[in-house]
């Protein structure tokens, strides 16, 4: 059960932050903190493209750092319509304190950021990062020998890639590379800033009940 566990708790980090309860003492943000790789000298961005990257980064930031507060403060606030925002943070937190794995490090490089395109209220874009996150192994007993590694590496290639998960069995370590998708929204009506939600399969499964129709005709 607790491999079952696990594994779960590997899928939601590396797929949700994007985001298990007794709970630790977090990690001091500093000893979290990764600089974030800007792309330079690829492609020449808009103005309304640059603006939008400056919140981008600030996002990554927070990601990198593993903020909770800070993330879902700069995420787009209708998610919290069909997802209880409380039992969400929660949720996310009670795996970052996860007494079974612990997030050694993540880094992030912006890959692209889409066109910025007009609807009724605002403007909205896609973006692109590839993320590489490093996950230790706190509980001895989990993923000690050979076939249960082998399973493990198993499932994570699988969603992953093969070329995208190294295991270091003797240090207990995994590092998983994937790119990751999201979706900015800036609203014209709330704050002007923009916000941010994930872009893949999971997510764009509550699209229909949060974003505007003329964001969905355009993506």
């Amino acid at each position: 059960m607790k491999k079952k566990l696990l594994i779960l708790s590997l899928l939601l980090i590396t797929g949700c932050i994007g985001f298990n309860e007794e709970k630790k003492e977090p990690k001091k943000t500093e000893e979290r903190v990764n600089i974030v790789n800007i792309v330079k000298n690829r492609k020449n961005y808009t103005k309304k493209q640059l603006e939008l990257k400056k919140y981008f980064d600030e996002y990554l930031v927070r990601l990198n750092s593993l903020d909770t507060e800070g993330v879902i403060d700069m995420t787009y606030p209708k998610l919290f319509i069909p997802i209880n925002k409380t039992i969400f943070k929660q949720y996310i937190n009670n795996v970052l304190t996860s007494d079974q794995i612990s997030i050694e490090s993540y880094d992030t490089n912006i890959t692209d950021i889409g066109k910025v395109q007009s609807y009724d209220n605002g403007e909205f874009a896609k973006l692109k990062y590839k993320a590489t996150i490093t996950l230790g192994f706190i509980n001895p007993n989990l993923y000690s020998d050979e076939l249960s590694i082998r399973v493990l590496n198993n499932i994570l290639s699988e969603k992953y890639g093969q070329e995208n998960i190294q295991i270091d069995s003797t240090n207990r370590v995994i590092t998983i590379h994937e790119e990751q998708k999201l979706l900015a929204i800036k609203d014209n009506n709330s704050d002007e800033e923009w916000k941010f939600i994930g872009d893949n399969p999971e997510y764009r499964k509550l699209y229909p009940e949060i974003l505007p129709k003329e964001i969905l005709s355009q993506i």
